[in-house]
């Protein structure tokens, strides 16, 4: 599709927004102006107001659209803008690319931290009038692709430079986030007037959308094409499935050991981010794990809504082409283009996070982290049961001691028995329901042993990038634990086991107050 006819139909589908949204507001001023002109003094006044209210009802989010698609949305100042000072070789790779590209390069090249490339254009008059161009990397794709990778990534972006797509891009993005504010925002009314404009704008929309998202589809195969032209067919497409690995990576990397340490309040230093997310990819037992997802295959038709085609249709596209482009190649790290990339990794990794709510956590290295966030989860785990055996008993039960006392008081039934409940547990009687109830009942406080045996001395957390952070025993107290957790509800409840247990390091559990049962 050429530029003038992708131009022409951005425009087109933009217009028709603007045609009936302003056409609806027109209606609806017409409408209440008629009627406050030919309504008598003996008309009921209240229907006027109603009238006008709904018109208003339906006016605000109208106007509310219209404003959205005038206003310019995007990642904006997000990241670290590298000037060619700082970084030569990367500008020069860019560079390189332009030429071969035959498109003007971009003022401004900012690092940011997601699993992400992109491109803008500050153009006017519907993308017709260019404007200061602006490039976006993501340090991940820095750290997870070979040279040859990025070079078809930043060729695929610069593409769309090519194809003038960028200048195109905010005129569809605006209009689309137009229409579906005005559907968010009369989606729940149900005036007459709220009913009329929800129909026809989810007409619209459903229109508009597919539209849209034909046009971005159509633009994504033709970067594709550009990248394997300039970049090498097969780089392109190694590209395409590693991005994938990468994205799946990350987020298990934030999942599994950035959130936990932030949720205890602590952080890894600024300079280990990226770092870390590194070492994960680079443990061997992870890579053969991530391998899984590269040779996963989407389910399903594609979905007419989805701005890219989906990756299997991309690389079948790509495979047609002949390998006109460099020839595949091999390991050197994309991270290589950045000089000094320790310290300019860690200035990304700050501008990823919340500064006001990041000054208030301790910063520390990764195996601290693993035993702030492993003790934060075993607390946060246990503190249920704790919380019910309080409610249970009539006085508080604050820590594991006091609930081995409560045990020992003969409260183990009842508060077994005020668990939350499996369905399969709700229909039992008797003998198996009480079976179900001890079972719950260990089950919730392993937490709290464990961390009773992680004070003690007698385990502690610590970071694998293999396996991510775990527990890790003393010789022969795993089995140990496992033994004085089933004595604990054993048919006659002995906590004396896991005492003996936690008071092995020298350093007992403490005691608590007696707890006597009643009505028992």
């Amino acid at each position: 599709m050429r530029i003038s006819g992708r131009a022409l139909r951005a425009f087109g589908i933009l217009a028709g927004f603007y045609a009936g949204t302003v056409g609806t507001l027109v209606a609806l001023a017409a409408i209440d102006v008629l009627l406050v002109l030919h309504s008598s003094s003996s008309s009921p006044v209240f229907t006027e107001s109603k009238v006008i209210g709904g018109s208003v009802l339906v006016a605000v989010p109208l106007v509310r659209g219209l404003v959205l698609t005038r206003r310019r949305h995007g990642a904006g100042s997000a990241g670290v803008s590298v000037s060619r000072q700082e970084q030569p070789a990367l500008w020069g790779r860019v560079l390189e690319l332009c030429d071969r590209v035959g498109v003007r390069p971009p003022a401004e090249i900012r690092l940011v931290s997601d699993v992400n490339a992109g491109v803008d254009e500050v153009a006017h008059l519907m993308g017709l009038i260019p404007g200061r161009r602006r490039m976006y990397l993501g340090v991940p794709l820095l750290v997870g692709l070979t040279a040859a990778q990025l070079d078809a990534v930043l060729a695929h972006e610069l593409g769309h430079y090519s194809n003038r797509d960028a200048r195109l891009t905010p005129t569809i993005v605006r209009g689309r986030i137009g229409v579906l504010a005005v559907l968010r925002s009369v989606g729940d009314g149900n005036t007459f007037a709220q009913q009329v404009t929800r129909t026809f704008f989810t007409w619209y929309a459903e229109l508009y959308l597919r539209t849209s998202q034909s046009i971005s589809r159509h633009q994504e195969f033709a970067a594709d094409d550009m990248a394997a032209r300039i970049a090498g067919r097969d780089n392109t497409i190694a590209a395409l499935r590693e991005i994938p690995v990468l994205d799946f990576a990350f987020d298990l990397y934030l999942h599994q050991y950035v959130s936990p340490g932030w949720e205890a309040g602590v952080l890894p230093p600024p300079e280990e981010f990226f770092a870390g997310l590194r070492a994960l990819l680079a443990e061997p037992d992870r890579r053969a794990a991530l391998e899984s997802v590269r040779e996963r295959s989407p389910e399903g038709e594609p979905d007419p809504y989805d701005s890219h085609p989906p990756l299997t249709e991309r690389i079948a596209a790509l495979r047609l082409l002949p390998e006109a482009g460099r020839a595949p190649e091999g390991g050197e790290p994309a991270l290589a283009l950045l000089r000094d990339a320790g310290r300019v990794c860690a200035r990304v990794a700050a501008t990823a996070l919340d500064p006001k709510a990041a000054a208030s956590k301790r910063v520390v290295g990764w195996d601290e982290l693993a035993r702030a966030a492993g003790r934060r989860m075993l607390s946060d785990a246990g503190a249920p049961v704790l919380r019910t055996a309080s409610a249970a008993v009539g006085a508080p039960v604050p820590d594991l001691p006091a609930l081995l006392a409560a045990i020992d008081a003969g409260w183990l039934d009842i508060i077994a028995g005020a668990l939350p409940k499996s369905s399969r547990a709700q229909q039992a009687t008797g003998r198996i329901a009480r079976e179900f109830a001890r079972t719950a009942l260990r089950d919730a406080i392993t937490p709290l042993a464990l961390l009773a045996m992680v004070d003690a001395g007698l385990a502690g957390w610590t970071n694998s990038w293999a396996r991510g952070p775990h527990l890790r025993y003393a010789a022969g107290r795993a089995d140990a634990l496992d033994e004085a957790l089933d004595a604990l509800v054993a048919g006659i409840p002995d906590t004396r086991p896991l005492r003996r247990l936690l008071s092995a390091s020298g350093r007992p559990p403490g005691h608590a107050p007696s707890l006597v049962p009643t009505g028992t």
